[in-house]
């Protein structure tokens, strides 16, 4: 079955081209990750050089259908979406308005949304992959 992966910030901005690593699986980008992949384009180093690589990316896969409806990343692979999340989702002691929380609002969202699939968060990030575990995450 194919599984649903929410990639963090983190990812995108250490290995541009991890977008395609995930052969027939699907991607979820939450749109906070837009925003801070965004904040760092201009930087003159590799994550910045990543953060452009990865919009241009994100750009040209919107040739293959909306990023809001999927966008097909490759012959073979999945489809990628951007996502948002509900509220509702995250734990009472998680602010909405801290990224993070949002990246893991928008698995447990999709997760809410896709009973039957398995849904996984993947970041560089240590303490993000613990509070995941924490909430029964697979990360």
């Amino acid at each position: 079955m194919k599984k649903i992966y929410v990639l963090d910030t983190s990812v995108y901005l250490s290995d541009f081209r991890s977008v395609f690593a995930f052969g027939n699986n699907d991607v979820v980008i939450p749109l906070i990750v837009l925003e801070e992949i965004d904040r760092h384009k201009k930087k003159p180093d590799i994550v910045g050089s990543n953060a452009r690589g990865i919009i241009r990316i994100f750009d040209e896969l919107r040739q293959n259908g909306s990023l809001f409806d999927g966008a097909k990343i490759r012959k073979g692979s999945g489809t990628i979406y951007a996502r948002n999340f509900s509220p509702e989702d995250l734990p009472i002691s998680f602010e909405p308005s801290i990224a993070d929380h949002q990246i893991i609002g928008t698995a447990l969202t999709e997760q809410k949304n896709n009973p039957t699939r398995k849904v996984i968060i993947v970041s560089c990030d240590i303490n993000m992959r613990v509070k995941c575990d924490a909430l029964g995450l697979t990360a």
